[in-house]
């Protein structure tokens, strides 16, 4: 395993292979082969992912078990989306994601001040060149949310689309090479937007073990991989619910498989009143 533990680690997850970003950043290409091209440096990490909801979720999956961090990263899709009246190449944050087929809704958290304006947006599993209503489109980000939010903060895990294709100029008009342009002139948007969460980053509570981390250690069984998850979903609720407690004891929980998924949905919970 590479291990990338630094401070402000960053993963980013992007659809074609963008030189821009990687000459920007200067990223190297891992060398061993992998399932997904893969670029880093010393703190930052991008992964093309290619195009869809399953590509998304194995590329995040598969990459984020090969580095390592000590702290929740930051994780970003960069990507392009469809609408049916922004103007091309004009870039949003996502506020909303909605898995066009499973009905599953995801609210990135901005405790941040917005240098970019946001628009909710529906993920779907085929491309659609209806545009029938004010959301933004992909075929990306609710998988990307899906996956990221098991190994991140949701204040630390956004979206940023570019529009690729609208009713005057439809999705038939796309072309890889015009996705890398687009993605070409929105560097430093990105890196403003990396900046900001990374000061963001800084600023949220200590995550070094504390006294319910070791309890739970002691109580159950938990694998290397599971005790990492355990870890990050604790800091999760520290930043969420400062010192709010944790109802583990009226979970009736009998294994560390079960508190873990206890734990993932009572964040979800909180995410969604916040």
């Amino acid at each position: 395993m590479i291990n990338l533990a630094q401070p402000s680690f960053i993963f980013v997850a992007l659809p074609c292979e963008a030189k821009s970003f990687i000459q920007a950043w200067h990223l190297k290409k891992q060398a061993t082969k992998q399932p997904f091209a893969t670029y880093s440096n010393t703190e930052t990490v991008v992964v093309i992912t290619g195009i869809g909801k399953i590509a998304m979720a194995a590329a995040v999956g598969y990459t984020m078990a090969q580095f390592s961090s000590r702290t929740p990263p930051i994780m970003l899709n960069v990507g392009i989306a469809g609408h049916r009246s922004q103007v091309l190449g004009s870039c949003f944050l996502v506020d909303k994601i909605t898995d066009a087929e499973t009905n599953r809704r995801f609210y990135p958290q901005f405790a941040f001040n917005k240098s970019c304006q946001t628009l909710p947006l529906v993920s779907l599993s085929e491309a659609d060149g209806e545009y029938a209503d004010d959301n933004l489109r992909d075929m990306e980000a609710s998988a990307f949310y899906e996956i990221a939010i098991k190994f991140s903060s949701s204040e630390l895990i956004h979206c940023l689309k570019i529009v690729s294709d609208n009713i005057e100029s439809p999705l038939g008009n796309i072309r890889e090479d015009i996705v890398t342009d687009m993605l070409a002139t929105r560097v430093p948007e990105v890196e403003e937007l990396l900046a900001v969460l990374i000061s963001l980053k800084r600023s949220l509570p200590d995550d070094s073990p504390h006294e319910l981390y070791v309890q739970l250690l002691d109580q159950f069984h938990f694998t290397v991989a599971n005790a990492a998850k355990l870890k990050t979903l604790l800091t999760r609720w520290k930043a969420l619910c400062d010192e709010n407690a944790l109802p583990i004891n009226q979970a009736n929980l009998g294994s560390a498989k079960e508190l873990l998924t206890w734990l993932e949905g009572q964040l979800e919970q909180k995410q969604f009143v916040l």
